[in-house]
């Protein structure tokens, strides 16, 4: 049995000790009118495909660096030995800062792609992208309002999807992405702090507008609520509730009740019943695995649920306490065939987040067997092979950006596996009888 425990107790106290929390600051409640300031609302997706699932294949992992920079090289590397870690950096002086850390600690940069994005914090799985496939393969973003006046993290999705020139759908849902876990069978769960408006959401939200919303935008068939954890500074269910798979999702469990803070031992126990007696969407019951939250304290809400699955790794969130080790033997018996990695947490942890909350994924792209509708030849999916096809061959051709993956089918005529203009000249040559 291998586990990896990477401690970090030697993290510099200059880095991120001055740096915005997961949580609202007391100078933010006082500007929670700026929140969905100058947002871009749009009407929902035509058609949804699917929307990725906590566990589902990625590309990459997308990082803000903005703080706890120890913490986040050691991740990036992890991620960036086999996929693409995006890193946001707020101008040129901060990518130059960070490829010198990267590089000097044996990062692949080869893997690593910078984006030149302002933004506020860390936290990039509350305020980052969310996902759909679309019927044409491609990747489309979905774009929550951010539940904190920070105009930089919550412009970060739209940015994003305007450099990388892919459909962008903007919702006026005020919700965090640490507070949402998708199970990949239509389902999600949410904590009830969504309707708090001293979190800085909407008290207004109705479950059935948050219904309406997930279900034009996500496709998502049933919104499952649970309480969330007294005391531990968001609310957000990421930090006791961890979707593995289609059926499986792990539940925070304190040993006693003087273990939680409030009433979150009985919280726990009654989220976990609660769960046990859903269905996923297929129509199976979840299997509950209930996991070790150690005891509150200092103000603190420690959690080793706030782990983050990259393909076949799991980042989990490690303190040096004794139960480490046992944690980390349970992610691997119910996680077989997974490399779990532990990442010391004790400072980012103060801020009321770990590793779940830094990471935001960017899902793979489809394969070419969900093509089997397209024709080679007929691009435009329009049934037709024609000088219009040829028009947006040589557009594929000439102009960088993602390329949906059956877009990408029907314009590679010499199936190559790349689209260039020896496509162009033999589509041409089809359509003309040449």
């Amino acid at each position: 049995m291998k586990y990896l425990i990477i401690l970090l107790f030697f993290v510099s106290i200059i880095f991120g000790q001055n740096s915005l929390p997961r949580s609202l600051t007391p100078e933010e409640k006082t500007r929670l009118h700026e929140i969905g300031i100058n947002r871009t609302i749009t009407i929902p997706p035509d058609s949804i495909v699917y929307a990725p699932a906590e566990f589902d294949s990625i590309a990459g992992m997308i990082f803000a660096w903005e703080s706890y920079y120890d913490l986040l090289t050691d991740l990036i590397k992890e991620v960036a030995e086999e996929d693409t870690a995006w890193v946001v950096v707020d101008n040129v002086s901060d990518e130059a800062s960070a490829t010198s850390t990267l590089s000097g600690a044996g990062v692949n940069m080869s893997h690593v792609v910078f984006q030149q994005i302002p933004t506020n914090s860390v936290w990039a799985r509350d305020y980052g992208p969310w996902w759909i496939y679309q019927p044409d393969g491609s990747r489309a973003i979905l774009d929550l309002t951010y539940n904190r006046p920070r105009p930089l993290d919550d412009s970060y999705p739209e940015e994003l999807a305007s450099l990388w020139n892919i459909d962008y759908y903007g919702l006026g849902l005020v919700q965090a992405g640490g507070n949402m876990l998708l199970d990949g069978t239509g389902n999600v769960f949410i904590s009830n702090i969504i309707f708090d408006g001293s979190q800085g959401f909407d008290p207004n939200l109705t479950v059935v507008q948050l219904e309406e919303y997930l279900l034009d935008y996500y496709g998502v068939e049933k919104v499952i609520i649970t309480d969330h954890l007294d005391y531990d500074g968001t609310g957000h269910i990421d930090m006791f509730v961890k979707v593995i798979n289609d059926t499986t999702v792990i539940v925070g469990e304190y040993e006693t009740p003087s273990a939680g803070a409030g009433d979150s031992y009985n919280i726990c126990n009654n989220v976990a019943d609660q769960i046990a007696n859903e269905t996923n969407g297929n129509g199976q019951p979840y299997n509950v695995v209930r996991m070790l939250m150690p005891p509150h304290s200092g103000g603190v809400t420690y959690t080793y649920i706030n782990s983050l699955i990259a393909n076949k790794k799991v980042f989990v969130p490690v303190y040096g306490f004794t139960t480490d080790v046992e944690v980390l033997a349970q992610y691997e018996q119910i996680m077989p065939g997974y490399e779990i990695i532990g990442y010391d947490c004790n400072q980012i942890i103060t801020a009321n987040g770990a590793i779940h909350c830094i990471g935001m994924k960017v899902p793979a792209m489809l394969p070419q067997s969900f093509c089997e509708g397209w024709v080679l030849g007929d691009v435009n999916a329009d049934n037709l092979i024609d000088i219009y096809d040829v028009l947006s061959v040589v557009d594929i051709a000439l102009v960088s950006g993602e390329v949906s993956s059956c877009v990408s089918f029907a314009a590679d005529i010499n199936e190559d596996n790349n689209v260039t203009f020896l496509d162009v000249i033999q589509l041409l040559n089809m359509v003309m009888g040449w």
